[in-house]
């Protein structure tokens, strides 16, 4: 029976991969801790970054509350109750995306500068978050509409990495490997450590065709 369910399990995780309505039964099934909701908010954000980035030019003149929507509506096709411009805490959090007890908030701003980006983490991290272990990790999401997206991560990282925070770290990650990273820090508010993924959304568009 052990070997019928190990295959079962398998093959509804090959279903998630290919089905999205697979996917959010999948992602329910074993929502069982903060964790597995934040590994589960990554995973169909990037699904939904590849689809924003896909056709950069209709979404050339899109400002933050526009492309900021379209992560929220498409979270609540998969299932999520998700929110934007809902007041949290000490304002109005641009992406707040709920399941069960537990919370993400995201802080989305097109690329202006790295003062405007630091204002964006800095929102996020003591204007709206809580910091508790309910809702111990966010992200700040980064449109770029500049080329050379890369080399704007590169540069945002440096730029964070000299704004001594408390307890400070920062990684790599495993999914949009060169165009996202993580930084940790304690949480003013409630001293525990708080988890932050920078993402770029690449939207430059620029041919040389003509």
């Amino acid at each position: 029976m052990s070997e019928m369910n190990d295959l079962s399990l398998q093959t509804l995780k090959m279903l998630a991969n290919s089905s999205p309505s697979a996917k959010i039964f999948y992602d329910d099934l074993f929502c069982n801790s903060y964790d597995d909701f934040v590994r589960s908010v990554y995973s169909n954000l990037e699904d939904c970054i590849n689809i924003i980035e896909e056709d950069a030019k209709v979404r050339a003149n899109d400002g933050e509350d526009r492309l900021s929507t379209e992560i929220i509506t498409f979270f609540k096709g998969r299932g999520y109750l998700a929110s934007r411009d809902e007041m949290i805490k000490g304002g109005h959090t641009d992406l707040v995306l709920k399941k069960n007890n537990f919370k993400w908030l995201g802080e989305a701003k097109i690329h202006k500068g790295y003062d405007y980006l630091v204002k964006g983490f800095q929102q996020l991290c003591t204007r709206y978050s809580s910091g508790t272990e309910s809702c111990s990790q966010g992200a700040l999401i980064i449109y770029i509409r500049t080329q050379d997206a890369k080399s704007v991560i590169d540069k945002w990282k440096e730029k964070i990495e000299c704004e001594s925070l408390p307890e400070f770290s920062s990684e790599d990650c495993e999914i949009r490997k060169k165009l996202s990273f993580y930084t940790t820090h304690k949480h003013v508010s409630s001293g525990l450590p708080y988890k932050v993924k920078h993402i770029a959304v690449v939207l430059h568009f620029d041919p040389k065709d003509k």
